[in-house]
């Protein structure tokens, strides 16, 4: 069965190039893929309560916090925090201080965990699982090459990420902005949350789909593929926490040129999953 399916992929891999970039027969597979995670009830609730929980539940703790929890007398945000906020934040009370240094330091890492969250969830599930349950065997016996497999579970699972980043980035806005009224400072959104929303946001959601496609081959299991999380959300939990030492402040500019690199580095990670993803490793690996 193996020989046959490798025989086939490899007629097909021949047509490949004359193939349409996406054909009907690849979009049935992203509605499969999408359909096939959001079906599932405990990844649903997964890629629903993360993001609201980043983006909403830990926001309205920390205003409910700082708003009764007693002050002292004169308190103030230390001056090194002060010189890499906004310059409004110097007229403001404690209390609105401390709002404004959440939202500007703190609430863009706790958004951009949403995208690495949910596309590195979608994608275990797309490509691990069903390598898992040995259903990779009959998609390669489809009229569909093993590339076009790759690009439509990656499309789909970038897809899904993005939209549920740009509802939980809604549900962030109307929280926020709610907070910020009652407390009596400048409404949030600049241009660095345009850059973080439009640019980082999904170049984070590509980019970690593919990762998750390129070490299918490594991990044994949907959990180990998991685990991948954690090396995703470092590097950008340590370029945000480090802007408390006051070198740097990460404004428009620097996250468009993160962003652009960001970039690159999909094209290049893409690239180099797609050379790997082969019908001889994926079904060598069942065996």
């Amino acid at each position: 069965m193996t020989r046959q399916a490798n025989k086939r992929q490899a007629q097909r891999s021949q047509r490949g190039e004359k193939r349409r970039a996406f054909s009907s027969a690849d979009v049935l597979l992203v509605k499969k893929d999408m359909g096939t995670i959001w079906a599932q009830k405990g990844l649903r609730a997964l890629l629903m309560l993360l993001p609201l929980t980043l983006t909403v539940g830990i926001p309205a703790v920390y205003f409910a916090a700082i708003s009764l929890l007693p002050i002292e007398a004169g308190a103030g945000l230390p001056r090194a925090l002060l010189r890499i906020l906004p310059d409004y934040t110097a007229g403001l009370d404690y209390r609105q201080g401390w709002l404004v240094a959440f939202t500007e330091l703190l609430c863009p890492l706790l958004f951009l965990c949403v995208p690495i969250l949910t596309a590195a969830v979608s994608a275990s599930c797309a490509f691990v699982s069903e390598r898992e349950t040995g259903t990779f065997e009959t998609l390669l016996l489809t009229s569909l090459d093993v590339k076009a497999v790759f690009n439509a579970k990656v499309t789909g699972c970038t897809v899904l990420s993005v939209l549920i980043t740009g509802a939980s980035f809604v549900a962030f806005s109307i929280t926020e902005m709610i907070f910020e009224i009652f407390a009596g400072v400048p409404l949030f959104f600049s241009l660095d949350w345009l850059a973080l929303a439009l640019l980082l946001a999904p170049a984070l959601s590509l980019f970690s789909v593919v990762f998750v496609g390129l070490i299918i081959n490594r991990v044994h299991s949907t959990g180990e593929s998991l685990q991948t999380m954690g090396y995703l959300i470092l590097p950008v939990a340590l370029l945000y926490l480090a802007q408390f030492t006051g070198v740097f402040r990460l404004n428009f500019l620097v996250l468009v040129l993160i962003a652009i690199v960001l970039a690159g580095a999909d094209i290049i990670l893409f690239n180099a999953a797609s050379r790997g993803f082969t019908a001889e490793r994926l079904l060598s690996h069942n065996e």
